[in-house]
C-alpha cells in the first residue's frame, strides 16, 4: 500500500526537506481517503527502511502531523490516522484537482523551516484551547460587536501592566494600540505621523520588513550603519529626519544589545532632529544571561519614542497580534488614520490573549521558554562547533532566537546555503538579504529555539553532510 502511495517517491534533489515531502504525501493520502481514519501507520524504522531515508526524517514528519491533528499516537500501540481530523479535511475533498495542486504548492512553501521561531512544541495548546472554549461560551453582545480602533481595552490594560513591570515602559492603556503584528503597526505610524518630506531612517543591516513598509510611502529612506553598540545616529544630508526605527534590545540581525551610552546618544539625536523613534523591542523577552536593560521608551519617558512589540515570537506566528505604545500627543492622529484605512484585529484572539495573560499563563510560558531556549542554544553551539566549523564562523550569543554565522564558503551564496539548510530541516535566513546600502556580509541566521533537543545534533550533522557534498570537504 505504502509503495503505491509514495510513487514516484521522495525527491532528494528538491529544495523541500524530505520530512516536509513525507508530511505532504501523508496529509494528501489522509485527506483523499487512501489512509482512512483509524488506519495504523508503519513503525518509523520500518517506513524509513522502505523509503531509504533516515528514521529521524520519518519521526519528524509523524510528529508534525500529530501536532496538526492528522495523526494520533496510542501508548505502546503505534501511530494511527486520527478519527477526528482537522477542519480542513471537510473542504479539501470538494476542491477541484487543479486547485488542490496549487494549494499544495502554497502549503509546501509555507511549511519551510523558519529562522527565529520560538520552541513551538512548548506552547500550552491545551490551556489555549480551554480558554478559547470558555471565551466563546461566555462572550456577550458587547464583545461580539467590539470595534474600538485602539483594540480591546482589557487587553490594553494587561499589556500596560506587563510592559511596566517587565520592560520599564511608561504607558497607560489609552496610549496602547493593538495591531496585526509589529510591521503593520510600523506602517500605521509611518503613514500617520511622518510628514512626506521627512526621511524614514532604518538600520543597515536590518529587518527587511521595515524596508518593505517604508517603500510603500513616498518618503525618502536613509539607512544608518550598525556598529558593535547597535545603530549609529546618522548624519542627515540635506533631508530632515521624521522617524528612526531601531531595535536596541537585540539588533536584528547582528544581535548587539545597545548600551546605555548609545541609547542616550540616539535620544539626543532625535531631540536635535525634532523627530520620533520607533523602538522595535525585538526578542527582548529572551535574554539568557543577566538582566535586560530598560527600554529606550522608559528612559525617554514616552515623549519621542514609540514602543512596538509583537506576540509572534513569544507565542506563535499565526496569532498576528502586536501593539504600539504611542506618545499621548500621537494617539488621536494614529487612531483617526487607522479608522480610515485599516480593519481591526480579530476580537477573538484579543479575548483569548487577555485571559491567557491575566491567568498568569503568559508569564509562566516565557519563563519556561527561557530555560528551554537556553538549553537548546547550548546544544546547538556544541553541535555547530563539531559539524559546521569548516563552513561557518559562529558568533556567541546569550539572547534571542537565532545565531549569526558568517560563511567561509566564498563560492556559495548564502541564499543557496539557506536552501541547503532547509533541506536538513533547519530554518536559516541569508544574512546578505538584511543589507541595503552597506557592503553585505554573507552568512546565515540559524534558528535554534524551535529544534527539539534530540534532533539538534542530527540536523546539523545532516547539514554538514549536504555541505560536504557541495564543497568536496
Amino acid at each position: 500500500m505504502f509503495e503505491t502511495l509514495f510513487a514516484p517517491g521522495l525527491d532528494a534533489s528538491s529544495e523541500a526537506p524530505l520530512n516536509e515531502q513525507l508530511q505532504a504525501m501523508l496529509r494528501h493520502a489522509i485527506l483523499n481517503g487512501s489512509l482512512p481514519a483509524g488506519h495504523r501507520l508503519p513503525a518509523s524504522r520500518a517506513l524509513a527502511d522502505r523509503l531509504a531515508i533516515s528514521r529521524n526524517t520519518v519521526l519528524a514528519a509523524y510528529e508534525h502531523l500529530v501536532a496538526e491533528g492528522y495523526l494520533e499516537t496510542r501508548q505502546g500501540a503505534g501511530t494511527y490516522v486520527s478519527a477526528d481530523l482537522p477542519d480542513t479535511s471537510l473542504t479539501m475533498t470538494a476542491v477541484p484537482d487543479g486547485t488542490r495542486t496549487s494549494h499544495n504548492v502554497r502549503e509546501k512553501k509555507a511549511a519551510r523551516p523558519l529562522s527565529g521561531m520560538p520552541a513551538l512544541d512548548q506552547f500550552p495548546t491545551d490551556i489555549w484551547a480551554r480558554i478559547a472554549g470558555s471565551v466563546w461560551r461566555h462572550a456577550d453582545a458587547v464583545e461580539l460587536l467590539y470595534n474600538d480602533p485602539a483594540g480591546y481595552l482589557p487587553l490594553r490594560r494587561t499589556i500596560s501592566a506587563y510592559l511596566e513591570a517587565a520592560r520599564g515602559v511608561t504607558a497607560n492603556p489609552d496610549q496602547i494600540v493593538i495591531t496585526s503584528g509589529l510591521q503593520q503597526g510600523v506602517k500605521l505610524v509611518m503613514e500617520s505621523v511622518v510628514d512626506r518630506d521627512r526621511a524614514i531612517v532604518l538600520e543597515d543591516p536590518g529587518y527587511p520588513g521595515m524596508t518593505t513598509a517604508a517603500k510603500t510611502l513616498s518618503n525618502p529612506i536613509v539607512y544608518t550603519r550598525v556598529d558593535k553598540d547597535g545603530a549609529v545616529p546618522p548624519k542627515m544630508a540635506g533631508v530632515p529626519a521624521g522617524l528612526m526605527v531601531t531595535s536596541p534590545s537585540r539588533q536584528y540581525p547582528l544581535g548587539q544589545t545597545m548600551p546605555l551610552k548609545r541609547r542616550l546618544e540616539i535620544l539626543e539625536w532625535a531631540q536635535r532632529e525634532n523627530c520620533f523613534i520607533l523602538e522595535d523591542d525585538y526578542d527582548s523577552e529572551f535574554r539568557y544571561a543577566g538582566r535586560p536593560i530598560n527600554s529606550l521608551q522608559g528612559i525617554d519617558g514616552g515623549e519621542r519614542v514609540i514602543y512596538g512589540g509583537s506576540f509572534s515570537k513569544s507565542l506563535f506566528l499565526a496569532l498576528r497580534l502586536g501593539y504600539l505604545v504611542l506618545p499621548l500627543g500621537l494617539v488621536d492622529r494614529v487612531l483617526k488614520h487607522r479608522a480610515a484605512v485599516d480593519s481591526f484585529p480579530s476580537i477573538s484572539n484579543q479575548l483569548m490573549l487577555t485571559r491567557f495573560i491575566e491567568e498568569g499563563h503568559f508569564a509562566r510560558h516565557i519563563r519556561r521558554l527561557r530555560g528551554v531556549h537556553k538549553t537548546r542554544l547550548g546544544l546547538f553551539m556544541d553541535a555547530a562547533r563539531e559539524w559546521l566549523s569548516p563552513y561557518f564562523t559562529f558568533e556567541q550569543s546569550d539572547t534571542g532566537l537565532h545565531v549569526v554565522a558568517t560563511s567561509k564558503l566564498n563560492h556559495l551564496s548564502d541564499v543557496k546555503l539557506s536552501l541547503i539548510a532547509g533541506r536538513a530541516g533547519i530554518g536559516a535566513s541569508p544574512l546578505s538579504e538584511t543589507y541595503r546600502a552597506c557592503p553585505p556580509q554573507h552568512g546565515l541566521l540559524f534558528g535554534f529555539a524551535n529544534l527539539q533537543e534530540r534532533e539538534i545534533n542530527n540536523r546539523l550533522k545532516e547539514l554538514a553532510t549536504l555541505l560536504s557534498q557541495q564543497t568536496g570537504f
